[in-house]
């Protein structure tokens, strides 16, 4: 597996993987994701946002083929994180979406995550989630996250709230094949913008 930062070319992409777990949850009774948020227009204008900022991410299996895809930000929502918490070096995860195919690969994208948080320097990966989705509660809270807490909010709908350490790079940490390589990937709207490509070898979760 490789994981890479997105391009505009990308965005269909991601709009059909949204859709895909939606149309997923909903034959398991879970409305999560049942329409974007809070418009089509402005969910897909978030995510372009997300990518030319470079903050969304794709992982591809040895073929290409998409597998999963994760946004990775600091930006602290104040209606969600109180000031105290705003003040935590603290990185944010956001729209992670593994294809039914590649289940299991959550995991290992978490674990990547944590470690790229640690590596730049933050204490925590927070995340919000959909507020009637348990199931993923515990998803997550397995995968090492605590429940900070659950806020009613009427205008949003992930108003979950959990937390984990991110992973300190100066432990040892179980073997992974990173090369980081310079590579360009000019967008339509940014032509000169200079990114980097991540590649790395994912351990597949025996989880």
């Amino acid at each position: 597996m490789i994981i890479e930062q997105a391009t505009i070319d990308d965005l269909p992409v991601i709009l059909a993987m949204r859709q895909e777990a939606s149309d997923w949850l909903a034959e398991l009774g879970i409305d999560q994701w049942a329409a974007a948020w809070p418009t089509p227009e402005a969910q897909s204008e978030r995510i372009l946002t997300s990518i030319r900022a470079g903050e969304t991410w794709m992982v591809r299996d040895d073929d290409g083929a998409t597998a999963a895809t994760v946004a990775l930000d600091s930006f602290s929502d104040p209606k969600l994180w109180t000031p105290d918490e705003q003040r935590e070096p603290s990185m944010y995860l956001h729209r992670l979406i593994v294809r039914r195919k590649y289940s299991g690969l959550g995991t290992d994208v978490i674990e990547w995550a944590c470690k790229r948080a640690g590596e730049l320097g933050n204490n925590w990966v927070r995340i919000d989630v959909w507020t009637d989705n348990v199931g993923l509660h515990r998803y997550y809270e397995q995968r090492g996250f605590v429940h900070v807490r659950t806020l009613d909010l009427s205008d949003y709908p992930s108003g979950a709230l959990f937390q984990r350490k991110s992973t300190d790079p100066h432990q040892a940490q179980p073997d992974a094949a990173i090369t980081e390589l310079p590579h360009d990937l000019p967008t339509p709207s940014q032509p000169d913008t200079s990114t980097r490509r991540m590649r790395i070898t994912l351990v597949p979760s025996i989880t």
